[in-house]
């Protein structure tokens, strides 16, 4: 299938577009950190590391979501998702990036916005006398922060990496009976461990140290499934738009209109769960 394999050239009109928006976000970085997040004004700068935090936490997670659509639909022997499969595994790839991004600046919150005797954003790192806080302290620590982190990007980098590898190895040549069994072994204990490491983190501890722990004083048992869903609903809006986009620029050929009913399907399905 040469479609599936095709290379996609980005025009020079796009490429210049992309970068001039580039150059506005760095742009817009440059200036609210100036006048926000240097600023002597401690809510000023809250606002603006919350939103950095906010921002870079909630696109890591989408393009994470959609290795986690690839590794689903392969447990489930799917097969439908084969002629876009490689749009999804794209948005994966950067998911090490912004992974790289998003500790940084964690860890910068965590250990460099401490004033006093309080931290602008996690007020659990100083829980004093608030027993609220001392009582969450054995999970709420810089410590496990740092450790569940680093293993939560880590894993997702490093199985999604191992995906996409197995995925370019079934296009290197035909596979025997023996070369295939093999394969199909790893790729589905690799789709299996990401499965199940995902829907641990991002089902459950991530959002409540990375976000809810933002309001330690306020708790929620539907909190990291609202962030689950919410994240798994964007990510497939996300290979929803690309794969119309490279359908409609005349790539993806032998991807049809069933394809983008049954990807309208996961998008309705996903959003009723959240309403």
């Amino acid at each position: 299938m040469a479609s599936i394999r095709e290379q996609f050239e980005i025009s020079g009109q796009t490429r210049t577009w992309s970068m001039g928006l580039m150059g506005v976000g760095i742009l817009a970085f440059i200036i609210g950190l100036i006048t926000k997040g240097l600023s002597s004004d401690e809510h000023q700068q809250a606002v603006f590391w919350g939103t950095l935090l906010y921002n870079s936490i909630f696109f890591l997670l989408i393009c994470n979501a959609s290795m986690f659509f690839i590794c689903v639909t392969t447990l489930a022997h799917g097969g439908w998702q084969i002629t876009f499969r490689r749009v999804p595994e794209a948005i994966s790839a950067v998911v090490p990036i912004f992974g790289l991004i998003a500790v940084f600046l964690l860890f910068f919150i965590v250990f460099g916005l401490n004033h006093g005797d309080h931290n602008l954003i996690y007020h659990w790192r100083h829980p004093a006398n608030d027993q609220v806080l001392v009582k969450k302290s054995g999970f709420l620590n810089a410590t496990f922060f740092v450790v569940w982190t680093l293993l939560s990007i880590g894993l997702w980098s490093y199985l999604g990496m191992r995906m996409r590898k197995l995925s370019e190895e079934s296009d290197e040549s035909p596979m025997n009976n023996e070369r295939g069994s093999k394969w199909i072994w790893r790729n589905t204990v690799t789709a299996s461990l990401f499965t199940v490491w995902f829907g641990l983190t991002v089902g459950s501890t991530t959002p409540w140290l990375w976000l809810m722990s933002i309001d330690a004083h306020w708790y929620s048992t539907m909190y990291s499934w609202y962030t689950f869903a919410s994240s798994f609903v964007s990510g497939m809006a996300l290979i929803s738009l690309f794969v119309i986009y490279l359908k409609n620029r005349g790539y993806l050929e032998y991807t049809t209109d069933e394809h983008l009913h049954d990807l309208g399907k996961f998008l309705i399905s996903l959003f009723r769960c959240i309403k």
